[in-house]
């Protein structure tokens, strides 16, 4: 197969990949401490099955070599596990692991007494405000605290704080926005960057309204994200596909896919079984 190369959009949220690297895409967590209306994931995922550290390498021991775990997917990261076995700490310990984090804020567990060195090894932190969620919770202030400290440890051109505007929450846009700028950016000038609700687009007074506030809000706003590059690949009819040879996906449950959308790379092995085909 000819491979197709195709050159996507700039994106400075895009994550940065090394040569000579396995990706394991690890929707590590079963259990997610928010409610959020706009969750991809529904029902919001509680108290399923989580993996270890052990399952964890396990992939690793049998990818061999370098690999890159993005930890994004059903539940909330740190609110799968305990903070006493310290899951983030010890996958940093190893020199030929890096991370990208997705994460809520309301548990951050150890990640404020991780080393610098460790701390190197975190190539990328997506931070999300949930701002109805952290009031409705009573969680706004350990989300600050926990802001904060992770921004004072960890902020680099790689590190992004998210609010994302759902529709339904339009109410709160505003006074989310005004919070955020009181609490955080004048504190540290850590910009937002705003998400639209991808599965309830913008209407255009939606739109017009999210323009304003930008106006209003214009210096500690760093851009707004609305599309979907899976559209861009839909008018070609062959990709170059990693699937299986430098790209896995793993689920809390174990289950591990070459690809979930093609039936044949479909559950190759479990990480919790110590089974990889």
């Amino acid at each position: 197969m000819q491979e197709v190369k195709i050159e996507l959009p700039d994106d400075e949220m895009r994550l940065k990949f090394e040569a000579n690297e396995s990706i394991v895409f690890a929707s590590s967590s079963g259990h997610c401490n928010l409610d959020c209306s706009y969750c991809v994931v529904e029902p919001v995922i509680k108290h399923k099955p989580s993996l270890t550290y052990d399952d964890l390498r396990f992939v690793q021991d049998r990818l061999g070599g370098r690999v890159f775990f993005i930890f994004s997917g059903r539940g909330d990261f740190f609110a799968g596990y305990r903070k006493s076995e310290r899951l983030l700490a010890r996958l940093l310990e190893h020199e030929d692991v890096a991370v990208a984090l997705d994460v809520n804020g309301v548990a951050i567990h150890e990640f404020l007494e991780l080393t610098r060195e460790q701390l190197t090894r975190i190539r990328h932190i997506n931070l999300t405000f949930h701002y109805r969620q952290l009031i409705d919770h009573r969680a706004l202030g350990t989300w600050h605290r926990n802001a904060l400290a992770m921004l004072d440890a960890a902020d680099g051109d790689d590190f992004f704080v998210n609010y994302i505007l759902s529709p339904p929450e339009r109410e709160l846009w505003e006074s989310g926005l005004s919070w955020y700028r009181e609490n955080i950016f004048d504190v540290c000038g850590k910009q937002l960057v705003l998400i639209n609700n991808v599965n309830l687009p913008l209407s255009g007074d939606d739109e017009a309204f999210v323009a304003a506030l930008r106006e209003r809000y214009g210096s500690m706003i760093r851009s707004l994200r609305i599309g979907n590059f899976e559209s861009i690949l839909k008018e070609f009819t062959q990709v170059s596909c990693p699937a299986g040879q430098t790209y896995l996906r793993v689920w809390n449950d174990g289950q591990i896919d070459a690809c979930p959308n093609l039936v044949p790379l479909q559950n190759i092995g479990n990480a919790k079984e110590r089974r990889l085909v």
